[in-house]
């Protein structure tokens, strides 16, 4: 049998220029609203990554009509079906975005397990309970869940937390919903007001996106639209780790500053710069890193979606550093891979106390999901020797050809096929 591995030889600064394309959890529920209207929807600048592929899989399957040029994605045509085949949703998590859309659209969608990253709980039940509000019917049955209403009708909805599939559902769900809709503690993420660009383009009347009440005046049929998606902040400091760790200096063109301030502020030390022109940042570094104390939360605060990523870092800074993480509880299975290559880590509770002061070596290291998998690429890209680190398909989800990205800088790395 044959599996993936990337092969990295570690020690390399890093130098050059990189494309940030469009954000991962911004392009997903955008593809998703596509559904709202049978007139062509547009989605430019998409990356080339499986979890896009898997939701081009699934509107197909639905019945919309879908092309792909180059990097945009037309979707036109409306869902002749209303529920997500099992083995399309258990392959990927983003399925639960056609939940607000289908529902929106047809009255009725049938969702099986969702799949994904296995970093925690992640209920549905927000979701839900704001699609109940609105006067939907949900089921319950072994596997699957099914909602359904005859008219949707806007409502004041309050989320106990702050949920980014939560507030992008419901105000998928609301566009089309007759009257009003206030969503209060709604998520604040770019990719939220990504999505609600588009929605406008399409016809949508909403407001307060970006803040913690979002308001949506339920409208008719909407239009088609085209829009470029936010970029994607956290491939953005994945590279940015993978500098800091190696040393180097690298453009990240096309990044967004303005939505990235949390993700940036850890970086930023005596042995670190960052320079913002035109679209672009450029991140410098020595590799001599401090130690840092992060703490993981809904934005403006940081990404739990950094969080190995900046662990990886941390394992190189001289010190103790901490990592909290307040998201979600499952999400340290890259800890021991990185106890692997000689890292200091221990656990207590929500948090690592990562001691930097002991140098990291190469070693067989294994993904168990998309984010951890890139923090063990950014610890080997920076460690003594050679490291070879399977469970590849899951940081195909989210990054294009990380293997070319860091080779492109500098970095010795190759995927191979091996026998196992």
């Amino acid at each position: 049998m044959k599996r993936e591995i990337l092969r990295i030889r570690g020690g390399r600064p890093l130098f050059g220029r990189t494309e940030i394309r469009g954000a991962k959890n911004a392009v997903l529920p955008m593809l998703a609203a596509s559904l709202l209207t049978p007139e062509p929807v547009t989605v430019r600048n998409c990356p080339f990554i499986t979890d896009v592929d898997d939701m081009v899989c699934v509107l197909r399957a639905l019945g919309a009509d879908i092309e792909r040029r180059g990097r945009d994605i037309i979707v036109s045509g409306s869902p002749s079906l209303t529920e997500i085949p099992p083995h399309l949703a258990c392959a990927m998590r983003s399925s639960v975005f056609m939940l607000g859309a289908l529902l929106a659209e047809r009255g009725e969608v049938r969702l099986f397990t969702p799949g994904g990253c296995r970093i925690g709980a992640r209920p549905l039940d927000i979701h839900l309970d704001g699609f109940m509000r609105m006067g939907a019917k949900v089921e319950f049955a072994e596997d699957y869940i099914l909602c359904h209403a005859e008219k949707l009708r806007g409502a004041e909805i309050v989320l106990r937390y702050p949920s980014v599939g939560a507030t992008e559902n419901l105000v998928m769900a609301a566009v089309k919903a007759e009257g009003i809709t206030r969503i209060i503690g709604a998520a604040r993420e770019p990719e939220i007001v990504s999505l609600v660009r588009l929605l406008r383009k399409m016809g949508a009347e909403i407001s307060g996106e970006g803040t913690p009440l979002v308001t949506v005046c339920g409208t008719g049929a909407l239009d088609g639209a085209t829009v470029t998606p936010v970029p994607d902040r956290i491939v953005a400091g994945t590279v940015m780790a993978a500098v800091a760790v190696c040393g180097g200096r690298v453009e990240l063109s096309g990044a967004d500053s303005s939505s990235m301030g949390a993700v940036i502020s850890p970086f930023l030390g005596a042995h670190t710069f960052l320079v913002e022109h035109g679209g672009s940042m450029t991140f410098e570094s020595d590799g001599m890193l401090s130690s840092t104390d992060v703490c993981t939360g809904p934005y403006p605060l940081f990404p739990t979606d950094m969080q190995a990523p900046f662990m990886a870092c941390q394992c190189y800074a001289s010190g103790m550093s901490t990592m909290r993480e307040t998201v979600f509880e499952d999400r340290f299975s890259h800890v021991g891979e990185l106890v692997k290559m000689g890292a200091k880590i221990a656990l207590a509770g929500n948090t690592a106390f990562v001691d930097g002061s002991a140098g990291m070596h190469g070693a067989e290291l294994r993904a168990a999901d998309l984010r951890g998998g890139a923090g063990l690429v950014v610890a080997a890209l920076g460690a003594e020797g050679e490291s070879s680190v399977s469970g590849v398909r899951y940081i195909d989800r989210g990054y294009e050809n990380i293997e070319e990205t860091f080779r492109n800088l500098g970095g010795n790395i190759a995927l191979e096929s091996v026998t196992v």
